[in-house]
């Protein structure tokens, strides 16, 4: 794909059909990430579909009518590259990385087997049994487990509350012709982008997707629509709210340690909470030098890992603290975790603490900089969220204009164990009543 211009800084184009796409040029590189993001995830299913839009992101690359599946991967291999996909509850991701020459070739490829898989019948049904494996793998795994039932605890029957990949029941119950409607709602309807970071050019990343589609503008002047309008782009869908609810949930399963995840109401995404949100996560659990790790574990010895888990989501939010223990030290361990947030709730973050975590914060967004897969998420998210205008200053500068008030008022809000969910996966006999410690805490 050749590289025309050099125009710095990123670019978005709204194409007719209601799709974006972003690109930014990076002269210093000699590589393209390419991603189609779908703006659809598992809170978007319906019960009896659960797990559709993971089980689409599995078939896509079973082929096309002009690609076979080992076509698809040779694509991006041959040179060293490759080739991805990820679900979330709010969002799929179809991304490659190539050398800069296949740029062209490779995100043909990606926009082929996104909006024209095949979903052979044959191929519909043997994947059905990978998938089912890969849901087996999770309960094998105490500490994604635990994850999985966190999110039930927190959100019950909402589709928040369900596992991305659903259940080898509804997996069971998953169509071709379900397959094919996900696929015509994505050209259609499904707020979608096309993003392209590395040494690409924005101009022909447009036209590419637009002789996919066969788009053809009503006049020369409106070939590209203006960046800033949003006339013709797709609606987002109608996502219902999950209410938080501080359910207690526990699997005994053949383990020696507990492993557990607590956690409480967040805030969303776009939410001002935010910034003061991660300051507090970079404090508490994110990595070695934080309170949690340095006490419970090089103080205590009670732990091999700790963290914090924010999640941010389109309108709601969680706050987590995730750790595994000898069953008999989950009492002193979640003990000691109330004793850390009844600091934070009681004094805040001083000055010192609160500049190391800005810098913290600031250093991690500058280092995703180098990475041009991080910069296409950045990307997909300034447009698939309607935050175009939040760019990397924007951001510097809504961490700094956090206060030690604005931490203060959050750590009282959002810490408060008596109101969390506990998920955890037990060994057998365990017999902790984890709602009641978290009373307590």
């Amino acid at each position: 794909m050749p590289v025309k211009k050099t125009t710095a800084g990123p670019q978005r184009t709204l194409l007719e059909n209601g799709m974006w796409v972003a690109t930014e040029f990076l002269p210093h590189v000699r590589s393209a990430s390419m991603g189609v993001y779908l703006n659809t995830g598992s809170r978007d299913e319906a019960p009896g579909s659960s797990g559709l839009a993971h089980f689409f992101e599995h078939m896509v690359f079973k082929g096309t009518p002009k690609l076979g599946p080992l076509d698809i991967v040779q694509r991006f291999e041959a040179t060293g590259g490759q080739v991805n996909a990820w679900t979330s509850k709010e969002q799929t991701c179809f991304y490659g990385k190539v050398v800069d020459s296949q740029a062209g070739g490779a995100l043909d490829v990606l926009l082929d087997m996104v909006f024209n898989a095949k979903f052979d019948t044959e191929d519909v049904r043997k994947e059905k049994d990978v998938v089912i494996e890969e849901i087996r793998s999770v309960n094998d795994s105490p500490d994604e487990l635990a994850h999985e039932l966190f999110s039930h605890a927190a959100f019950g029957a909402h589709a928040l509350g369900r596992p991305i990949a659903g259940t080898e029941q509804s997996v069971k119950g998953l169509t071709a012709a379900l397959l094919r409607g996900h696929r015509d709602a994505a050209r259609t309807t499904t707020p979608a982008a096309v993003i392209a970071v590395g040494r690409v050019d924005h101009e022909e990343v447009v036209a590419r997707v637009r002789r996919y589609f066969r788009l053809r503008a009503k006049h020369e002047s409106v070939r590209m629509m203006r960046a800033s309008s949003r006339q013709n782009a797709r609606n987002p869908i109608d996502r219902q709210p999950a209410p938080f609810t501080a359910r207690h949930i526990m699997k005994a399963r053949d383990v020696q340690q507990a492993t557990v995840v607590i956690g409480g109401e967040g805030c969303a995404a776009r939410a001002a909470d935010r910034y003061p949100l991660l300051l507090l996560h970079c404090v508490l659990g994110d990595g070695m030098s934080s309170r949690l790790f340095q006490n419970l574990r090089e103080e205590h010895g009670l732990v091999y890992s700790i963290y914090t888990n924010p999640e941010f989501l389109a309108r709601e939010g969680s706050f987590g603290v995730g750790f595994a223990t000898d069953a008999g030290q989950v009492t002193k361990a979640i003990r000691e975790i109330g004793r850390e947030l009844a600091r934070v709730r009681e004094e805040g973050l001083s000055a010192p603490d609160l500049k190391r975590a800005k810098e913290n914060i600031k250093g991690s967004v500058l280092l995703g900089l180098e990475s041009t897969g991080s910069r296409m998420s950045g990307l997909a998210r300034r447009v698939l969220g309607d935050r175009w205008e939040e760019t990397t200053d924007k951001v510097l500068e809504k961490v700094d204009a956090v206060t030690r008030a604005d931490v203060l008022r959050c750590a009282r809000q959002y810490l408060r164990p008596q109101t969390w969910a506990s998920a955890a996966v037990v060994p057998k006999g365990f017999k902790t009543d984890l709602g009641a410690l978290l009373a307590k805490a």
